[in-house]
């Protein structure tokens, strides 16, 4: 199973596109993993986490396509993770090789109900909507399993964990420190093989509600561990970041180290 990240920035990107501040003139100077588009991700071939209005640019930069999707999940409804308009191109004639069978695309009630007003004959740009509530487990067409789990973020937003043939992500952005609710569902036994965290503060004083920075993350992997869920083998991801937060990505690098969290960047693949 390889998860790819295509994207680790929050809503605005980094650098953003309005602003010369030090983080993002910093990272226009460094460029490398410095540069990061709005976050996505793509599980193997077959399965995509969020669509952001970058997805396209995304594909292009990392040599890959989704004519072989048959999953997309979204976490919530904001424009950063959710780009109704970009699932036109599902279908023809903007693609010569649209999806054997129409995509199941699973979502909270908010952005559904985005996703209908945009598409009321659904099928006709091969999509198929599920809803996903809280706290419900659902098996998708290809066998996999998706646990929508209470995010601290905005209303009806999840965060999920996904089995695939034995493996299992946490996929756990936007959100501040996770509610009693989550932490109980993660604690029935499953050890997680990916763990992604949010950490849109980065290094700046937060209270970590909403989103997470630094001590959030760390303070969440810990809390993980001690329940169980976390091993010495989970790969301990910090992804979602913006200037705002300050540090750049050598800086997020040496700050999570010596916890044994990585630092995401655009195109990173992490294999399980």
């Amino acid at each position: 199973m390889r998860l790819q990240l295509l994207g680790t920035a929050a809503a605005e990107g980094w650098p953003a596109p309005f602003c010369t501040c030090t983080a993002c003139e910093e990272a226009r100077k460094r460029g490398g993993p410095n540069l990061r588009t709005r976050s996505g991700a793509l599980l193997d071939e077959d399965f995509k986490i969020d669509f952001c209005a970058d997805t396209l640019v995304q594909m292009q930069l990392r040599g890959r396509h989704l004519a072989k999707i048959k999953t997309l999940v979204f976490t919530h409804q904001h424009s950063d993770h959710l780009a109704p308009d970009e699932l036109n191109w599902a279908a023809k004639p903007f693609t010569n090789t649209p999806p054997e069978s129409p995509i199941d695309v699973y979502a909270n009630q908010e952005a559904l109900e985005i996703l209908r007003a945009k598409f009321p004959e659904p099928e006709r740009r091969n999509l198929t909507f599920h809803q996903l509530n809280a706290l419900q487990e659902i098996t998708t067409a290809q066998g996999d399993t998706i646990l929508p789990m209470p995010a601290d973020h905005v209303t009806g937003a999840f965060v999920l964990r996904i089995q695939r043939k034995g493996k299992t992500i946490f996929y756990g952005h936007d959100s501040g420190l996770y509610p009693a609710e989550t932490l109980s569902a993660l604690t029935d036994g499953t050890k997680l093989d990916i763990a992604l965290f949010d950490c849109t503060n980065g290094g700046a004083p937060t209270s970590n509600r909403g989103h997470m920075g630094v001590s959030g993350v760390i303070q969440m992997a810990e809390e993980l561990r001690s329940r169980g869920a976390v091993t010495n083998q989970t790969r301990l991801v910090a992804t979602h970041f913006s200037h705002n937060g300050g540090l750049g990505h050598e800086e997020l690098v040496r700050a999570f180290l010596p916890h044994g969290i990585e630092a995401a960047f655009d195109g990173m693949m992490i294999g399980v």
